[in-house]
Order: C-alpha cells, then structure tokens, then sequence
C-alpha cells in the first residue's frame, strides 16, 4: 500500500446509540417544527433550537473510518473521539452478517466498528484488493461479499 494514500468510510455509530443519538435529533427538529409553526414568530429559543439541531446533525454525520500512511483511524463526531490502529497491529478482520465489523489486534484486543451494508462491502473489496495480508473472516456464512469480487 502506498504511504500517502488516502481511503475514507462513513462510518454508523452502536446500533443502540445510534437510534438514542437520532431519536434525540429527530425529537428536537419536530420540536422546533411545532413551536415555529404555533407561534409563527421567530424569537432567540427558536435560534438557539436550530441552531442545536443543526450541530447535532452535522457531529451525527461526521464519523468515519479512514486508511492513512498504513494505519486505520477512527474517528466518531467529526474528531471528538479517535482511534489509530496501525495496519501491521491487525491480524484479522471479521465481517458479520449484519454491520458489525471486528478488528482483531496483536495484543488480543478486539475493536467492533458498524458500516452499513453498502460501505462494508466497499471496505472489504479494499481490503481485498490492497491488503491482502490481513486474513478476512465471514462470519454467520455471510457468502454476499464474495459475489462483489
């Protein structure tokens, strides 16, 4: 792999929390939505709603997962939250059937990340074409991935 390439993935947060995280989103927009069309004033609570919603949404969305100069970053709400896994420290890479993808490290530590269906399948046609050391585990028989080769 090339020391200066760049491989960048959106990235979905823990089911769980992602439904919380959206929910609460969501719960805020209608809610604005509601006093904007009762009152049918602008006043400074309705700025400062919007305006948190639209951080919300633009933290919410900022979370990928990106190959650079032989590592692996992590990075959840547009940077708040990292992680760095040098490529050398991975020795296998479990694809479930559903989102979840496993990164299983030298030290046994195992790192869980979620793509969504399409941006697994890019991941792993990569990973297959690029970093072919890394041994790619299907687990549950999740046979889709193959046909994409």
């Amino acid at each position: 792999m090339d020391e200066n390439s760049r491989v960048k993935f959106p990235l979905s947060l823990e089911p769980a929390f992602q439904v919380i995280y959206w929910s609460i989103c969501w719960l805020l927009f209608f809610s604005l939505l509601i006093v904007v069309l009762e009152t049918q004033t602008f006043n400074l609570i309705l700025i400062f709603m919007a305006i948190l919603v639209a951080i919300l949404i633009f933290y919410g969305l900022g979370s990928t997962l990106r190959i650079k100069n032989n590592s692996l970053k992590i990075s959840y709400y547009r940077g708040m939250r990292n992680k760095c896994i040098p490529i050398n420290e991975i020795k296998k890479i479990t694809f479930s059937a559903k989102r979840e993808v496993s990164l299983c490290l030298t030290q046994d530590k195992v790192v869980h990340i979620y793509l969504n269906i399409k941006n697994k399948k890019k991941f792993y046609k990569y990973l297959k074409k690029n970093l072919p050391l890394i041994f790619l585990e299907e687990k549950n028989k999740w046979d889709e991935l193959s046909k994409f080769e």
